[in-house]
């Protein structure tokens, strides 16, 4: 039962504004009227990423879009979703919890390809009418939303199973507990999926459906190249203008943004939010412009791997000659290396 869709939603719904940042996870401030960056300035420097990502899809096969956090990845699928979806019917999960998306799930299929809704669902007093010309969703949305988030999903796979064309589902993020997972594992079961993770998910859960997106489906993304960057930064301002005193500083403020940025889209964003925060943008402000994401960590690993292997061959050098001076000194160095490796050393990986 329910195949009446009206044509007026024919056209892929895009995700809301503001629902993440060139991939960053986070809302878009003040500064962005409630817009990601990338709908302001378009995606940049990701032609070669969305021409791989479009061959991918092109071929019927699930797409997997990893990276470190912030580097662009809803990004990427938010343009994928708004091209794709003047050509086929296109769903966008947001994160939220699985009630949340298992509705939003069940809205999306009944907009795109014609929810396949039971009677049991469907009020009796509309059942003539819903034989006649299709369910409308005012009637059923209290039916779905009181469902188990389990049996609406289920309900979605059955009818994206059906649907010709065949529907494509973007999951803003694979960032899921077990219970979303299975939802996932459900609607891949049943629709080609385009999805976002981070590199460094380690969920035991998601890594059991990974096997769905082999190597040749995944598409990793990189820092952009300084000309990106720059491009961005300058998009955005002929977009909200910013204040610069004097004028020049803006100069000074474009090649921050580039050197900063280390190239991650979010923190781009991040900067272009500070700045649109001020009054007017000095030169010392500029210095002072920063974000978390364009932090680079220097893995120190290798270093205290060789500073200890020195330290031993230094104990054993001293013992050799007698010197108990190097000896001596070879012990403390031994011991400030097992401070570093076992203290100093977790202590910064928590704080990344």
């Amino acid at each position: 039962m329910g195949r009446g869709r009206a044509a007026a939603v024919r056209r892929a719904r895009l995700p809301a504004p503001g629902d993440g940042a060139l991939g960053a996870d986070r809302g878009g401030g003040p500064a962005l009227r409630g817009r990601a960056v990338d709908e302001v300035t378009g995606l940049v420097g990701r032609d070669r990423e969305l021409s791989a990502a479009r061959e991918t899809l092109g071929k019927g096969a699930n797409l997997l879009v990893t990276g470190a956090a912030g580097i662009g990845k809803s990004a990427l699928l938010r343009a994928l979703y708004r091209e794709l979806g003047e050509q086929r019917p296109c769903l966008w999960v947001h994160e939220g919890s699985a009630k949340e998306q298992a509705y939003e799930l069940a809205l999306q299929a009944h907009q795109q390809v014609g929810l396949v809704v039971p009677e049991r669902l469907i009020p009796h007093r509309f059942l003539g009418r819903a034989r006649r010309e299709g369910v409308h969703w005012h009637w059923i949305q209290r039916s779905v939303r009181r469902m188990p988030a389990r049996e609406c999903v289920a309900l979605v796979a059955d009818s994206l199973a059906r649907a010709e064309p065949p529907a494509l589902v973007f999951f803003e993020s694979l960032e899921l507990p077990p219970a979303q997972a299975d939802q996932l594992a459900a609607v891949l079961e049943a629709a080609q999926v385009a999805a976002a993770m981070d590199r460094t998910n380690r969920r035991e859960r998601i890594r059991r459906l990974l096997w769905r997106f082999p190597e040749r489906e995944r598409l990793e993304l990189r820092p952009l190249p300084g000309e990106a960057a720059r491009a961005i930064a300058e998009r955005w301002l002929a977009h909200y203008p910013v204040r610069f005193e004097p004028p020049r500083v803006r100069a000074a403020f474009l090649r921050a943004v580039v050197q900063d940025s280390g190239g991650v889209p979010a923190a781009i964003e991040g900067m272009l939010e500070q700045a649109a925060s001020e009054p007017a943008v000095t030169r010392a402000k500029v210095r002072a412009f920063a974000h978390e994401a364009g932090v680079r960590y220097l893995d120190m690993t290798p270093v205290v791997v060789l500073g200890v292997a020195a330290i031993m061959a230094a104990r054993y050098i001293a013992r050799g000659v007698g010197s108990r001076e190097l000896y001596v000194l070879a012990g403390v160095g031994m011991g400030l290396a097992v401070v570093v490796r076992f203290f100093v050393m977790p202590l910064m990986s928590r704080r990344r």
